[in-house]
């Protein structure tokens, strides 16, 4: 038996009701369960009980035996004096609060089917929990959960742009210069081209407008990927980028975690720079190209070439064995599905444009299906992913729920668990 187990039969109340009494026979009411905390204290909060005649308001602590009151501390932590009902699997002892009173307790009722899926959930080895038993509900109910999770990854999401927003002090070219940013690291290298991005003032980067040479050096500087009196290029680039580090008062990084190990060249972090650099000098008006237009268009040119440099090298002094392909189909769709959908409609939202979500849900439905371990892991088990929209649905499907395996927060698992299926 597992804890969270019986706050789930808590929370959705999975339990005969009528069985419910206290080691004296008083008989217990639910009248509210309670609000679940997901912070320290109480595991529900507010609930509303009957035990006896008597009505009482407070907290609900849920444990698998009743001793683990004890062995958690709350007998010596105030914030538990409030709990008026102690639900249990097994009462092995009587708990108390600070002030030595006792706290009455029931033995939650478990419904043993529930209690076998669940254990058969848990116990597959597979990345997803139910792979062998999800296509047994009826296929609306399925429908319905992963539409649910396409909304709650754009929700997600446009809680990060607001937050990033809120940090720049209501600076939309700062962060929306960050998502760029934070974009081209795609995957591996996120967080590095996000510390990047925001190291850098939006001065600096404004100051470039089309000179591609400036925004490598800055960059390239900036990330402390510079080698030392390597070529001329390297050279140029390290006078170049110690002007302007004086100008703009600009400190370099110190390894902001770059990865090259087991990557294609193609994704190593130095290309990923030259084509971000080329970007933005393809892209000078930035927030403009992103903004203006109807919720469909956007100004964005993703043509521009790399410096002659790095069409025949994939790092410093290191050349590619055939010829530099550039930005690809696929590369571009992650583009737009991570960081201009999201940012756009966020923009518009802002500005009152109350079909903003409609108008990102719309985008992410005309734009293909993305392409990476986790999509083929839903392709392998028989299910059509027919766009963006659905794809980004079954990323947060499997990041947010079957990677870590939170069946009893999953609509799909709690169908299950109570042997809804077919």
């Amino acid at each position: 038996m597992q804890e969270d187990f019986l706050q789930y039969l808590w929370k959705y109340g999975l339990f005969p009701a009528d069985k419910l009494f206290t080691p004296d026979n008083q008989r217990v009411e639910i009248l509210t369960p309670g609000q679940l905390n997901t912070d320290a204290g109480p595991d529900f909060l507010m609930a509303r009980i009957r035990i006896g005649e008597a009505v009482w308001a407070g907290h609900v602590e849920i444990h698998v035996k009743a001793s683990d009151w004890y062995r958690h501390n709350h007998n010596t932590d105030a914030a538990y004096d409030p709990v008026v009902l102690h639900v249990v699997y097994e009462a092995d002892c009587t708990v108390k609060r600070t002030n030595g009173d006792s706290i009455p307790v029931i033995v939650l009722p478990v419904k043993s089917s529930y209690l076998d899926n669940y254990h058969q959930i848990l116990s597959t080895l597979s990345v997803v929990p139910c792979e062998s038993s999800w296509k047994s509900l009826e296929s609306t109910e399925v429908e319905n959960w992963i539409i649910n999770m396409g909304i709650e990854r754009m929700q997600a999401k446009s809680n990060e742009v607001f937050a990033r927003l809120a940090r720049n002090k209501g600076g939309w070219d700062e962060t929306w210069i960050q998502l760029i940013f934070r974009s081209f690291g795609f995957g591996i290298n996120q967080d590095a081209f996000d510390i990047l991005g925001q190291s850098i003032p939006i001065s600096a980067i404004r100051s470039t407008g089309s000179n591609q040479f400036r925004l490598e050096a800055i960059l390239f500087g900036q990330a402390d990927l510079l080698p030392v009196r390597k070529d001329a290029y390297s050279r140029a680039l390290m006078v170049e980028y110690g002007f302007v580090r004086q100008k703009f008062n600009m400190v370099p990084l110190k390894n902001p975690g770059w990865k090259f190990l087991r990557m294609r060249p193609s994704n190593f972090p130095t290309v990923r720079i030259a084509q971000l650099s080329a970007f933005l000098a393809g892209n000078p008006d930035r927030l403009e190209s992103v903004t203006d237009g109807p919720g469909k268009k956007f100004k964005l040119k993703f043509d521009y070439p790399v410096s002659s440099y790095w069409k025949v090298h994939y790092n410093f002094e290191k050349k590619w064995a055939g010829r530099f392909a550039g930005f690809g189909h696929e590369t571009v769709n992650l583009f737009m599905i991570n960081a201009v959908l999201p940012f756009r409609a966020c923009y518009d939202n802002r500005n009152g444009d109350s079909s903003a979500w409609e108008n990102w849900m719309n985008n992410l439905e005309s734009l293909p299906a993305e392409n990476n371990r986790i999509t083929r892991i839903w392709e392998g088990y028989e299910y059509r992913i027919p766009n963006a929209f659905y794809s980004q649905a079954f990323l947060q499907l499997f990041t947010k729920y079957c990677h870590s395996r939170q069946c009893l927060t999953c609509h799909i698992g709690q169908f299950l668990i109570k042997g809804k299926g077919k």
